[in-house]
């Protein structure tokens, strides 16, 4: 059996799914615990920043926030600090259209020129227990680049 796509056909069903995702309708795998943006993406120690996430696909996904705690996290080839808790917040699921936002202050820390930076948001969501009337609050979490200088 032989498939044969030509370029119109991609360009079509591209154009399809960028509509149905615009439109809400289709929320990708990677999106289930929401999206989450940082203004400036570049940070320095004492300045504020700005934190937006979009939980409209972990909601329709069925991961509705409980909490969302924000952190800044780093990756270098030594050893850097653990996590640095930005903002801890009971979301609000009343919110429309379904979003926090955050104002923080970058702390001044002990931060390093060869380390990867990322925001990580965990969305703490609720799941019934193993018994009737039980609940368990479970994490999934997204990262998104950053870049801190002025240290």
């Amino acid at each position: 059996m032989r498939f044969n796509l030509n370029w119109l056909s991609i360009a079509a069903l591209t154009s399809v799914a960028s509509i149905a995702s615009a439109q809400g309708d289709f929320c990708a795998e990677a999106s289930r615990f929401g999206d989450v943006t940082v203004s400036p993406p570049t940070l320095s120690p004492g300045k504020s920043f700005t934190i937006v996430a979009n939980l409209t696909c972990a909601i329709h996904l069925g991961y509705t926030p409980t909490f969302l705690d924000y952190y800044i996290d780093a990756v270098a080839r030594h050893t850097v600090s653990g996590p640095i808790l930005i903002a801890r917040r009971t979301y609000n699921q009343s919110t429309s259209p379904p979003m926090d936002k955050v104002t923080a202050v970058l702390p001044h820390w002990t931060y390093y020129k060869d380390a990867e930076y990322s925001l990580r948001m965990d969305n703490s969501f609720a799941r019934p227990g193993g018994r009737p009337g039980e609940t368990v609050i479970t994490v999934g979490g997204i990262l998104t680049p950053i870049n801190i200088t002025g240290f």
